[in-house]
């Protein structure tokens, strides 16, 4: 933390009650702001930009800040001292040797102009500060083990603030904000372990209230936790991280005297390497991962970074005037403030006793600095030189890693990344992990009420196909161009002889048996597109051919999340249509001709080699799946799956029906969240098939989707044009509220129970009926008298039959056996 504010910083305010109200109103205005920022920053749940690029910029220019404040503390010594002394040979100092009480008050040791008194001091540089003086400086300031210090306490830091951005893509601020100010336990655990901190039994009761407070605020009665539980084991890793680097970083700092400006050079000099270290690993593992400099062109990017460069300045000088309670103050209204706002802002939907949960938190909160144990007197009094001192943890700690500290450092360092990265990718590859109200097919985004009729593709990008060279079809496709964000048209020969041309709209691709790696391609383009351009508002690809046809309009409320595939029925197969959605081990189970051409044998191998990257498929080696992938639809979020799948069924040039279905039955084993959960939802209301044609214009009306329109037949493909034209007018009309029946205004009690049984129904209409018991026995003797009027026609029927059978029955012959019996039956 920085320094840098003293009391007449806050002069304007008279008296220290003032100071400490101003203080308060700062740290309400920090917590809030930072939860706000973190939010807002956001574009469409996730970050346009990298985290880890933004904590690295942010640790590089709070390096610059400490470098600079350093200078100007290193000239105002080199201004007090004799000039032109020769420094002093300076030994390495023991980085881990307490010589000073944790409860030694922090400015102890500053001289009068609040610098540090470092034992490195004892040299006297040069009277004039150059370069070469204040290099001296600094490889003098801060001792060698300090420095190994400073650099595990970066990946500590590195931690939190890569799982901070997590938390705020699964969690509203009001929560993370709560929850971080109600596990007191967690910290009261560490500084048990740490330092020996003594916890009263008022401080445990404290602490036991404040979990279940704290329950209370996450609990909703009908739908369990508001959110999963890894969302909750996120913020207490969080709370756990900060509350051990809090004390380690107290131990370091009282490890030697050395300017706290150094210590803060080294600091965030590590964290800018580690955190630049972890953008690159993601950046590898990711396919989606944005740019180093990629998203910074929006407002919310830019606040992210200045407000982790100054939180520290801030929160310091915040600090400094305020006590404990004025601080638990603050920070309840600052958690009250965000949980009022997180509906507002940002549609969280928080239970009823989140207000109550919320006082029993803060009650307990104070009841827990009220209830701390009183301070040693003996604590400020020296001691004898000869009286042994118990070593903290760290120092024990410190004592090992001293041997190893390269070796200690390099594990940490491996730990950090696979935590960070583990975190990033499964927040990437899985964000359905945070759970929402309800498990539909419907999205979030689709069941709040629509405004206006809006396309239910305006972020999805069309995928035309043409298997020939047919460009004069090209300007009626473009009537779909309403309905989506882009049109990409992918025909042979578009350019002529590039056959590798392509871009985000069109491209040459010529072979149609392996046109998945030309779609793989298209998404590559879409996420590497830069943040806050117009091509990276693209949520997902839709794929069909020119001849088949698309309803848009026929797919509002359906799961934009999730893969769609058809799921049709073969008619006849195997050269009839089809073919069928269907995975399986033995080519007997479904007669097809590709068998013959062996495409199941290449798949096969492909998936041998994905199964042998151990990335987290699940892949059965000896399975293979067929399908019609003509039609077919795959959201962004599983974008980096399907060009990575591609590419080695590409690279085995497996044909694509039997390619793509394998690629997405693959998709959806090892990404759904339970397995009766499936991330693919088949669509049966398709008509035809990869081979069917002629449909008539009932056919076009009723289905939202087909294949193939015989173009010729202009009458019959006339229809679904002169449709696209009405529902593009459509467009931006406003949508009316579903009025049901029992909630009609003008007839509130229609449907009610009463209303229904006092009204029968006769010839002459509705009216009311005049229930009494007697008319219920005659109505009862009524329906006997029926039933036994059936049960005799019955009887008559039978007879009469039997009567029948009798007639027509001939003698039996020898000669015959029962064959004319038969015979005679049968005629």
């Amino acid at each position: 933390m920085f320094r840098l504010f003293s009391h007449n910083r806050l002069a304007w305010l008279h008296g220290p009650q003032g100071a400490a109200y101003a203080a308060a109103l700062g740290l309400i205005a920090i917590q809030v702001g930072i939860g706000i920022i973190m939010k807002i920053s956001q574009s469409k749940g996730t970050y346009d930009f990298s985290p880890s690029s933004s904590v690295t910029i942010s640790e590089f220019f709070k390096m610059l800040l400490s470098t600079i404040f350093f200078y100007r503390e290193c000239k105002t010594r080199t201004a007090n001292r004799e000039p032109a002394h020769t420094p002093l040979p300076t030994s390495e100092r023991n980085s881990f040797e307490e010589t000073k009480p944790f409860a030694e008050d922090q400015t102890s040791g500053l001289n009068g102009n609040g610098h540090s008194m470092s034992p490195t001091s004892a040299y006297t540089p040069a009277a004039n500060m150059d370069i070469k003086t204040f290099i001296l400086f600094i490889r003098n300031e801060v001792s060698r083990d300090t420095r190994y210090g400073f650099a595990q306490l970066a990946l500590f830091y590195a931690l939190i603030n890569n799982s901070i951005f997590v938390a705020y893509k699964l969690a509203d601020p009001g929560t993370i904000q709560l929850t971080k100010s109600g596990v007191t336990f967690i910290t009261a655990l560490v500084m048990i372990a740490t330092l020996g901190s003594k916890i009263t039994k008022i401080q445990w009761i404290a602490i036991v209230i404040q979990i279940c407070g704290l329950m209370v605020t996450q609990y909703h009665p009908e739908e369990g936790t508001a959110y999963p539980i890894s969302t909750y084991l996120i913020l207490l890793f969080q709370v756990f991280l900060s509350a051990l680097s809090g004390v380690y970083n107290q131990a370091l700092l009282k490890s030697d005297g050395s300017s706290l400006h150094a210590d803060n050079m080294i600091l965030y000099a590590s964290g800018a390497a580690i955190n630049l270290l972890l953008h690159l690993v993601i950046r590898v593992l990711k396919a989606d991962e944005p740019g180093f400099f990629t998203g910074y062109g929006s407002i919310g990017a830019c606040l992210v970074i200045l407000s982790n460069v100054f939180i520290g300045l801030a929160i310091t000088a915040v600090y400094k005037y305020a006590d404990a309670v004025i601080k638990c103050f603050a920070t309840a209204v600052a958690t009250g403030i965000l949980l009022y706002l997180s509906p507002i802002l940002f549609g969280t939907e928080l239970g009823f006793l989140v207000l109550p949960g919320t006082i029993v938190v803060f009650v307990a909160s104070w009841l827990y600095m009220e209830g701390a144990a009183p301070k040693d007197t003996n604590a400020s009094m020296p001691k004898p030189v000869n009286e042994p001192t118990q070593p903290s943890i760290f120092s024990k700690m410190s004592a090992v890693s001293r041997l190893h500290q390269r070796r200690v450092l390099g594990i940490a360092t491996f730990f950090t990344v696979v935590v960070v990265a583990f975190l990033t990718m499964s927040n990437s590859i899985m964000p359905d992990r945070a759970k929402g109200k309800t498990v539909g097919s419907q999205p979030a985004s689709n069941q709040a009420a629509d405004l206006v009729l809006e396309s239910p593709f305006k972020n999805t990008l069309a995928m035309v196909r043409w298997n020939s060279d047919h460009p004069e079809r090209m300007p009626l496709l473009q009537q779909y161009a309403p309905f989506f964000h882009d049109l990409h048209f992918s025909m042979p020969g578009y350019v002529k002889g590039d056959a590798e041309f392509h871009n985000l709209t069109h491209d040459s691709f010529p072979s149609a048996e392996v046109i998945y790696t030309q779609i793989a391609k298209t998404m590559q383009l879409i996420l590497d597109a830069p943040a806050g351009s117009a091509t990276s508002e693209i949520e997902g690809l839709f794929y069909y051919h020119f001849d088949a046809w698309i309803d848009p309009l026929a797919y509002a409320g359906s799961n934009m999340h999730n893969i769609w595939f058809p799921d049709i029925v073969d008619q006849a197969p195997p050269n009839g249509g089809g073919p069928r959605f269907e995975c399986m081990t033995d080519p007997k189970r479904y007669d097809w001709w590709g068998w013959g051409q062996k495409f199941h044998h290449a798949s096969m191998a492909a998936s041998a080699v994905v199964d042998h990257f151990d990335m987290d498929y699940n892949v059965n080696p000896h399975e293979w799946c067929i399908g019609w992938t003509d039609i077919y639809y795959v959201p962004r979020r599983f974008f980096a799956d399907y060009i990575f799948l591609s590419s080695i069924f590409g690279g085995f040039s497996v044909f694509h029906e039997v390619a793509v279905p394998t690629m997405l039955h693959i998709i959806d084993e090892s990404r759904r969240r339970h397995p009766s959960r499936s991330i693919i939802d088949r669509f049966g209301d398709c008509w035809g098939s990869c081979c069917a044609s002629n449909p008539n214009v009932q056919d076009i009306l009723w289905n939202r989707c087909g294949h193939r329109l015989d173009y010729v037949n202009e009458k019959v493909t006339a229809v679904h044009y002169e449709r696209l034209g009405n529902q593009t007018a459509m467009l931006g009309e406003p949508i009316g509220e579903t009025v049901y029946a029992h909630k009609r205004p003008t007839s509130p009690n229609a449907f009610s129970a009463e209303t229904l049984t006092a009204l029968t129904v006769d010839e002459h209409g509705v009216k009311p009926a005049n229930v009494t018991s007697e008319s219920i026995n005659e109505a009862n003797a009524e329906m006997d008298r029926l039933a036994r009027q059936r049960e005799k026609n019955l009887e008559k029927i039978q007879d009469a039959s039997e009567s029948v059978d009798g007639f027509l029955e001939p003698e039996p012959n020898p000669l015959t056996d029962g064959s004319s019996k038969s015979t005679v039956q049968e005629g």
